[in-house]
């Protein structure tokens, strides 16, 4: 069996790359291979296989993006859109629809288990290489498979499950039987927690001396994967003790222990400073410890995407997508809290002008744009990074945790001004962006919190492959069809067009995306 139009490669993508040099970790030739015998010599073999499973990414961003945007409320497409994009955006998606394929995720896979399984032959040829850069490899990749089966059960829903390394010929056998089994999203999900609590000992490329660490997992990766994971699953106790795990450290060590920490402060990234994340200033001490993980691109390395091409109207831009109404005004609802922290906008200016227009979105000829691709960025540059988690998220995710844990109005007052952080230095999301303060009539309503939660996650993480995942987790454990269906039918002007999407998205068995395995 094959996966769509491709073999799977039974070797190991190695991608020769230094750790401590950023023009380096930029430079990835992903065609780079090294033989079985040569893979596993050294440190320096060892670091650069896993760093290769990293370079394996970037091939799974644009999709997620795309997934995780065009199926929702937030984007939809313009009358240049191709056909796969039509089909996602109308819940459609074929089999052969490029967006649908998984082959970019099981190479992910298969190289991860190949990494997992034969990282351990260093130590027979390299008794030098030490305990902790052996086990953090290792852990390393475990997260990585792991992240990879969660975005695919949120996808596909039932995926096929397998850790056998490809290269070995018995192995291979097992995995050929598994690819034919399409496992429940209970298995997937109870396998995988298991193994990233198992790894939570490990501080996971966590030196002080390494920089640009956002570009791989480490231990505040985990964390956020466990509260994802427990949102997902509806199990709001554990899920705030994952998200927890960062308040505690700043109850118990204060000041001293917020290294790296991703919380939101008053320190980096406030007010009209907000847009500077997406400078995507990699090996900046602020920047990483907001970002968490990111997928990095370079225009020097001919590492690009289509996201800033398929965004842009105008040079450089195929304006293939569009923000929506509903996102649109969801910017301009807002108002600014403090006009002495504003001092280039006429106080009254309605919007969100710290996240809004001109930096996640923008308006060129009269032609709404996303923005937040091109901010800072030349034509034709297409190297925005694509963030997988980054602080203002882990935020955002906890205060749901303790909202739907019954702790509703915590929840609010942590969204609004890091209540839970208990720290003279810590900062609400609203805050962070000189945003009044949100309250509903009843603060200890869960549902109309989790609303103003959800709502401020659209404005936080606008068009950063969130959205539907968003819709279809509260729909999910609300076990309400029509919120979702609602929201994202409300997209189409066309009335029949948007009472044929509701009638389709009321039924859950429409919000996966078919998987082909041959």
């Amino acid at each position: 069996m094959r996966i769509i139009n491709h073999n799977i490669r039974l070797i190991i993508m190695i991608l020769a790359i230094m750790m401590f040099s950023c023009e380096e970790i930029f430079n990835l030739p992903a065609d780079d291979v090294l033989e079985e015998d040569e893979a596993w010599v050294d440190d320096f073999s060892a670091r650069s296989s896993v760093l290769g499973v990293y370079a394996l990414l970037q091939n799974i961003a644009e999709q997620l993006i795309i997934l995780g945007e065009l199926q929702g409320d937030m984007l939809t497409v313009t009358e240049n859109a191709d056909q796969d994009l039509i089909q996602v955006n109308e819940h459609n998606v074929d089999v052969n629809n490029r967006y649908a394929d998984p082959t970019n995720f099981f190479k992910i896979i298969v190289n991860c288990n190949e990494v997992i399984h034969k990282i351990h032959r260093v130590r027979e040829r390299d008794k030098t290489i030490s305990d902790q850069d052996l086990n953090s490899y290792l852990a390393e990749m475990i997260l990585v498979r792991a992240w990879c089966y969660f975005k695919m059960v949120q996808i596909y829903g039932h995926v096929p499950y397998f850790e056998e390394p490809l290269s070995d010929y018995d192995a291979t056998l097992k995995f050929t039987e598994k690819l034919n089994t399409l496992q429940t999203e209970e298995f997937v999900l109870d396998t995988i927690l298991t193994q990233i609590i198992a790894i939570d000992t490990f501080d996971l490329n966590m030196y002080e001396e390494s920089p640009y660490f956002s570009l791989r997992v480490n231990k505040f990766v985990n964390w956020a994967l466990q509260g994802d994971i427990y949102l997902w699953r509806s199990d709001y106790s554990n899920a705030k003790k994952a998200y927890y795990k960062v308040i505690n450290i700043i109850a118990i060590e204060g000041w001293s222990g917020t290294t790296r920490l991703p919380w939101v402060n008053n320190f980096s990234f406030t007010y009209t400073d907000w847009k500077n994340l997406f400078r995507f200033d990699y090996g900046s001490g602020t920047f990483e410890a907001q970002s968490i993980f990111v997928i990095p691109f370079s225009k020097y390395y001919n590492q690009q995407h289509n996201l800033q091409r398929m965004f842009t109207y105008g040079e450089g831009g195929s304006y293939l997508l569009r923000p929506t109404e509903f996102a649109l005004n969801s910017f301009q609802a807002q108002k600014i809290n403090k006009w002495e922290k504003q001092t280039e906008h006429t106080p009254g200016t309605p919007g969100d002008l710290n996240r809004g227009k001109g930096v996640s979105y923008d308006s060129i000829d009269g032609k709404p744009v996303i923005y937040k691709y091109s901010i800072f960025r030349e034509s034709f540059d297409d190297d925005a990074g694509i963030f997988i988690y980054r602080a203002g998220e882990f935020h955002l995710g906890c205060c749901e945790a303790v909202c739907r844990n019954g702790e509703a109005t915590n929840a609010l007052e942590h969204l609004n001004q890091g209540l839970l952080y208990n720290s003279a230095w810590g900062m609400g999301i609203r805050t962070r962006v000189n945003l009044n303060i949100v309250s509903v009539p009843d603060s200890k309503n869960i549902t109309d919190v989790e609303d103003v939660i959800l709502n401020e996650r659209a404005l936080e993480l606008a068009f950063e492959g969130h959205r539907w995942f968003d819709l279809v987790r509260v729909a999910r454990h609300r076990n309400d069809p029509a919120f979702l269906a609602n929201k994202v039918a409300g997209k189409f002007d066309d009335p029949e067009k948007r009472e044929e999407m509701r009638a389709k998205l009321m039924d859950m068995n429409n919000w996966y995306i078919p998987l082909k395995l041959k």
